[in-house]
């Protein structure tokens, strides 16, 4: 019996993810209001994601898993960049094509490595401190950290074992505690208030550069990745306890949350090519959240989800035929 507690949660932060690419691609960061909303769900709906990533991560299944996510990874790292190639009409061969995942597709990279990191750390006494470690430690590497999703991986590393060892206890907890909405939309609005004062630079929510890179002192780098890891928990904890007023309104959402986040992607890079650029803030908002409903609603359909489930096929049933479970 699946928990629709846990497919409200997945549902809500597929529409945060949808949502913030809507926001992104169409407004950008420049307009500080944006810069405060973006900033918002950015600091929670991957984190938060991950968190829950974690939570279902079975380790008799671990290699299937792997192997899963490789048979969408590999397709769809050739069709975003021939898709967007077809509406921006800029054909050019690149030899490093799976050196950077595209865009959104850092996270199926993120899933084959955190699924293969966490079948060895949740062996260990230690997984959640060496998982803090590996975090504020990549922030020294010396090279870019942008190359096959490094940075993200590892800064984002600890949501998915903190997942996978006290998630469900964790939302256990929240159910059956008497935690009120009022309280977690105050943090909300904390973060919100913070982003907009502070204009932080995005690539701090991103997790994708080092310290560097970024253009920060070594203690400065350090505290900076520390302070988001914990703002990422508070939204997180946040978003979860606001999460129950939800009941079962978005279950199906829930269910298909894969789908919606693979192929999503298509649809905001198409009506990005169409978007009028000088519209007023609250109208090109209001257009976004209508898009972003509109897409969730239409990929939710359970046709979307069976489709990438056949797509996988291709590598899965060889690797069953050669006992690889």
């Amino acid at each position: 019996m699946r928990d629709t507690y846990l497919d409200s949660c997945k549902a809500t932060l597929i529409f945060l993810v949808v949502l913030g690419h809507f926001l992104e691609r169409m407004i950008g960061w420049n307009d500080p209001i944006n810069h405060a909303m973006l900033g918002t769900i950015y600091f929670i709906h991957m984190p938060a994601f991950i968190f829950i990533s974690g939570m279902l991560f079975n380790d008799k299944k671990w290699l299937k898993n792997i192997l899963f996510f490789i048979s969408l990874y590999l397709p769809f790292q050739i069709l975003f960049p021939a898709f967007d190639a077809l509406w921006s009409g800029r054909f050019q061969i690149n030899w490093n094509l799976f050196q950077r995942p595209y865009w959104i597709l850092w996270y199926l990279l993120g899933m084959i490595a955190w699924t293969l990191l966490s079948h060895f750390l949740v062996k260990t006494k230690f997984a959640m401190s060496i998982s803090l470690v590996l975090a504020i430690v990549v922030g020294l590497s010396p090279w870019n950290n942008y190359q096959y999703s490094i940075g993200r991986i590892f800064t984002f590393l600890p949501f998915f074992v903190a997942g996978a060892l006290y998630g469900q206890g964790l939302l256990i907890k929240i159910q059956f505690n008497r935690f009120t909405q009022m309280l977690s939309l105050s943090f909300l609005c904390a973060i919100a208030v913070l982003v907009y004062l502070t204009q932080l630079n995005p690539f701090w929510l991103y997790g994708s550069l080092s310290y560097s890179q970024l253009k920060v002192s070594l203690p400065l780098g350090i505290g900076m990745r520390v302070a988001c890891l914990l703002i990422s928990t508070l939204g997180i904890y946040a978003v979860f306890v606001w999460v129950k007023s939800l009941n079962q309104r978005f279950v199906r959402l829930g269910q298909n949350t894969l789908a919606v986040y693979l192929l999503h992607g298509f649809l905001v890079i198409l009506l990005a090519r169409y978007w009028p650029s000088n519209l007023n803030l609250f109208v090109e908002v209001s257009i976004c959240i209508i898009l972003s409903i509109l897409t969730c609603w239409i990929l939710q359909q359970p046709m979307f989800d069976t489709g990438l489930r056949k797509l996988s096929l291709w590598l899965i049933k060889p690797a069953e035929k050669l006992g690889l479970k």
